[in-house]
C-alpha cells in the first residue's frame, strides 16, 4: 500500500497535472460541441401528405403522373415537393393495382418515405410470342429461346429476360417431346409462366416445310377457332404453294389438337400436310411437312 502511494505522489507532479487538466478541458469542449451540433443540425425529416389516396394512371405515363396528388413539406425548408421521387412501383395483383413508394428530401439530407396505392387502367400481363414452332431436327443444334419473345405494356420487349427450365429435368436435345417452362418477370414484379411442348424429331422425317400465319395466339374463352385459317405456305425447295384461302389440289391435311374454347388453358394444334405432286402421268412424288400452333385460351 505504501508503495502505491509513493507512485501516486511521484505522478502528481505539476507538469502531469497540467496535462491532465488539458485532457479534461478537451473532453468538455468536445462534448459541448456535440451538444451544440445536435441543437443546430436539422435532423427532422419532411412530412409527406397524400391528398389522393388512390390514383388512376396509364402505364404509358411518366413518373410525373404518379407524383400527382402528393406533397412534401419540411419545418425548416418549407415546401420540398420538388425533391420527391418514385422509389419503386410493385404490382399488388394482375388487375393493375400497384403500390408506389415515394421519398422526399430536405436540404440537410433527411429523408421521408410514404406509400400509396395506384391503379394502372390499361395494364395487361406480359404475353409470349413465337416466330417459329418449337420443332427441331434431332442432331442439329438449336436454341429454344431464339424464336420465343415476350411483349409487355410496361417494358416492351422482354425476350432477354426469358428463363427456360425443363419440366422433366431431362435434356431437351434428345429425340421426343419435352415440356419446357418459360418464365419472365417485368419491372413491376409480374411473373408470367408458360409450359410448352418442345419436340425433337428424327432427321429425314419430313421433306417439306409448312409455315403458319401465327405460331402462338391468345384467344378469349368462348371464342371461335378455325384451324385451317392459320395455314400459310407449303414449301418444297424453292417451290412455294399458298395455302391461304382454301384447299389446294393434291394436298391433304391432318390437324390434331382442337382447343377447348370453353376451358382456359394451353393447347397444341399439330398440322401435317401432304402433297402428292404429279411428276409424270404415272409417277407421283409425295412431300410431307409438319408444324405446330400454340393456342392459349384465356379465362
Amino acid at each position: 500500500m505504501k508503495e502505491f502511494w509513493k507512485q501516486c505522489k511521484a505522478w502528481l507532479k505539476p507538469g502531469n497535472l497540467i496535462l491532465l487538466g488539458l485532457i479534461v478541458v478537451c473532453l468538455l469542449v468536445y462534448k459541448g460541441y456535440q451538444r451544440l451540433d445536435q441543437l443546430w443540425t436539422d435532423r427532422t425529416p419532411p412530412v409527406i401528405t397524400v391528398t389522393m389516396p388512390v390514383a388512376e394512371v396509364s402505364v404509358k405515363d411518366a413518373d410525373g403522373a404518379l407524383l400527382q396528388g402528393i406533397t412534401a413539406a419540411d419545418e425548416t425548408d418549407g415546401d420540398v415537393t420538388s425533391s420527391m421521387i418514385v422509389e419503386s412501383v410493385m404490382l399488388l395483383d394482375t388487375t393493375g393495382r400497384a403500390e408506389v413508394r415515394y421519398a422526399a428530401f430536405d436540404r440537410s439530407g433527411n429523408v421521408a418515405k410514404a406509400t400509396r396505392e395506384v391503379r394502372f387502367t390499361d395494364y395487361t400481363r406480359p404475353e409470349f410470342t413465337l416466330n417459329a414452332p418449337l420443332l427441331y431436327v434431332h442432331g442439329v443444334a438449336f436454341d429454344v429461346l431464339r424464336d420465343l419473345g415476350v411483349q409487355d405494356v410496361v417494358d416492351g420487349d422482354l425476350q432477354h429476360r426469358i428463363k427456360a427450365t425443363s419440366v422433366d429435368g431431362e435434356s431437351i436435345t434428345t429425340q421426343g417431346t419435352h415440356m419446357v417452362q418459360f418464365q419472365v418477370t417485368n419491372s413491376l414484379g409480374d411473373t408470367v409462366k408458360l409450359s410448352l411442348p418442345v419436340e425433337v424429331y428424327a432427321a429425314g422425317a419430313y421433306n417439306a416445310r409448312l409455315t403458319l400465319t401465327d405460331y402462338l395466339v391468345y384467344l378469349p374463352k368462348g371464342g371461335t377457332f378455325d384451324a385451317g385459317s392459320y395455314l400459310k405456305e407449303f414449301i418444297v425447295g424453292e417451290e412455294i404453294t399458298d395455302l391461304q384461302g382454301g384447299s389446294r389440289s393434291g394436298f391433304t391435311a391432318k390437324i390434331s389438337g382442337q382447343p377447348d374454347m370453353q376451358n382456359p388453358g394451353v393447347y397444341a394444334v399439330d398440322y401435317r400436310i401432304t402433297w402428292q405432286k404429279n411428276t409424270t402421268s404415272s409417277i407421283r412424288q409425295e412431300y410431307t411437312a409438319y408444324s405446330r400452333l400454340i393456342v392459349i385460351v384465356e379465362g
